[in-house]
């Protein structure tokens, strides 16, 4: 008997050290996912002069395919108005970061969103 609750409790520790990396890596992907939306809506506002609704959309769906409730995507951009050339454009992306760990081996909470942050100079022309 007590071998038997010995390996029940080695087994799933054995399960926490095999899926902690796991979990780590997907939690990795999903902030580099809203980084690189962050990177591609910046560059595609330069030429625009401005965060567009469109753009915007086409984000949420990018990152709504990948999971994330389309509800709590929040983009935001320091501009409302079209920006002339040379001037600054900046793009925040925040999205609700999942609880994947089932063990925080650290004793700090973790974030509970992921951010991206873009920012690039205007090539508006009219």
């Amino acid at each position: 008997m007590k071998e038997t609750v010995l390996r029940a409790l080695f087994m799933w520790l054995v399960l926490f050290i095999l899926l902690q990396p796991i979990f780590t890596y997907i939690d990795y992907l999903l902030d580099l996912q809203v980084k690189a939306n962050t990177s591609y809506i910046t560059q595609k506002a330069a030429t625009e002069g401005l965060v567009t609704s469109s753009m915007k959309s086409e984000v949420i769906a990018n990152l709504k395919a990948v999971g994330f409730p389309e509800a709590s995507i929040d983009i935001s951009s320091n501009t409302e108005t079209v920006q002339e050339r040379k001037q600054r454009i900046d793009v925040y992306i925040s999205a609700p970061r999942l609880n994947l760990f089932p063990y925080d081996f650290s004793g700090k909470s973790q974030p509970a969103r992921y951010y991206g942050h873009g920012s690039i100079m205007s090539e508006y022309l009219d």
